[in-house]
């Protein structure tokens, strides 16, 4: 079966939109970076929220944050409440190291929008791990908080898998400081994190001594990978069951591979027959 590859072509336009001209004229150093975009802008998906106990005792003082609970739960756009960073500074993949290290994003608690698109910026800050699936509200707590290690214990209490999955069940804990654990995000260098006298991996899988998420950067090597996959297989007639019936039905039409992105995640799509998804990967988180 002929098999004509448009993924790059695709990719480039998606990055484009966000990022227009590409900043490094690579585009698969362009796509991790625009993967780090993407995932710290929140994709739209409805979350389970939890609430911690420290949260509930300043959402009396701060309405935002049960806007921001609301938007959460809901799958809408959280985009008015995050920092200016985060969502201007697009091709920067280091643009929040927090959220790269430990899967955390800060949303500002402003009473009112001072644009259409971003609510007033405010000192005090609502901190967030956030998931694909779920999202839990850890703390208020000033700018500079970026490495408090107090607010992952606020995470084991509030919602103990959310931290658990990553816990070294056989390692013993060596306590750090907070300064400390700032130098070693500074350097891309990963350690375990004492929490409770137990020993986690960052709960968002870490960083690279470049700074990006490993994470995402293993979601864009998962990507290539597949792609490679798929190429191979059909070029040699090997198309998995399920897809079988909408392949063959348009025999002697190639398979013109696509590249798509929506809040679910990245797709490969055949675009020869009406965007068939070939695979559907996790959305980003």
């Amino acid at each position: 079966m002929k098999v004509i590859d448009d993924t790059q072509k695709d990719l480039e336009r998606l990055i484009a939109a966000d990022f227009g001209v590409s900043p490094t004229g690579d585009y698969q150093a362009d796509f991790v970076n625009w993967i780090h975009f993407r995932a710290r802008r929140v994709p739209r998906l409805p979350r389970r929220v939890f609430v911690s106990h420290e949260v509930k005792l300043h959402q009396i003082k701060y309405p935002a944050i049960e806007q921001i609970r609301m938007v959460l739960q809901a799958g809408g756009d959280v985009g008015p409440w995050l920092s200016e960073k985060t969502r201007k500074d697009k091709t920067n993949h280091r643009a929040d190291m927090m959220f790269n290290d430990w899967q955390v994003l800060h949303f500002h608690l402003g009473g009112f929008f001072q644009s259409s698109t971003t609510i007033r910026r405010s000192g005090p800050l609502l901190f967030v791990h956030i998931t694909a699936e779920a999202a839990t509200l850890l703390d208020v707590q000033p700018h500079g908080s970026w490495t408090m290690t107090a607010l992952l214990e606020i995470l084991l209490r509030t919602n103990p898998p959310g931290l658990e999955r990553y816990e070294g069940r056989k390692v013993t804990p060596m306590r750090l400081t907070d300064d400390q654990y700032s130098n070693l995000r500074k350097k891309g260098a990963n350690t375990f994190i004492e929490i409770a006298g137990r020993a986690f991996m960052s709960p968002g899988m870490g960083l690279l001594a470049s700074g990006h998420a490993a994470r995402l950067y293993l979601y864009r090597d998962h990507f290539f990978i597949t792609l490679e996959t798929i190429q191979k297989n059909m070029g040699g007639d090997l198309v998995e069951a399920h897809l079988r019936s909408a392949i063959y039905a348009h025999l002697g039409v190639p398979v013109r591979l696509g590249a798509y992105y929506d809040d679910r995640g990245m797709a490969i799509i055949d675009k020869n027959r009406n965007g068939l998804v070939l695979h559907q990967m996790k959305a980003l988180e």
